[in-house]
């Protein structure tokens, strides 16, 4: 299988947005991609297998510190790495245009997405009391700091 990592653009945004749609209660929508693509202050990636979107996930730059702002994968490529591949080039997209503390949310119930981020360095740095919605839940704060400052 050939991995690969490219920008999103919008010949692949349905396939984003049908993964968000199985993934999430509460999925982004086209437009919220489009945006993103317009967004000088954002990079937004796409895993593909075979040419075959597979997981999606960005930053946007907030005044110097990146925000994770959305990470998915295909249920059926869970659990083999893809993850943490896609975020280590987010991670590193960031700090090649300068950025080097990131931010992020995550269900508290979400475990396996939380040793992921832990995995990358992120530390649990409190709880925004219910964040989400449908269900309602409790977010998880979690912030990767670099050790240049």
């Amino acid at each position: 299988m050939k991995v690969e990592i490219v920008p999103l653009s919008f010949e692949n945004i349905d396939r984003v947005c049908r993964m968000e749609e199985a993934s999430f209660s509460m999925p982004w929508k086209r437009k919220d991609f489009e945006d993103l693509i317009k967004d000088e202050g954002s990079e937004y990636f796409v895993l593909e297998a075979d040419g075959y979107p597979i997981g999606a996930a960005g930053y946007t730059d907030a005044v110097g510190e990146g925000y994770i702002n959305n990470v998915v994968i295909d249920e059926e490529y869970r659990g083999h790495g893809f993850g943490k591949q896609l975020m280590e080039a987010v991670l590193n997209a960031g700090r090649r245009k300068g950025i080097f503390d990131f931010s992020l949310e995550v269900r508290v119930s979400n475990e396996p997405a939380i040793k992921l981020y832990e995995s990358l360095g992120f530390e649990n740095a409190g709880i925004r009391k219910r964040f989400y919605e449908h269900p309602v839940e409790d977010a998880m704060v979690m912030w990767l700091y670099s050790e240049r400052k």
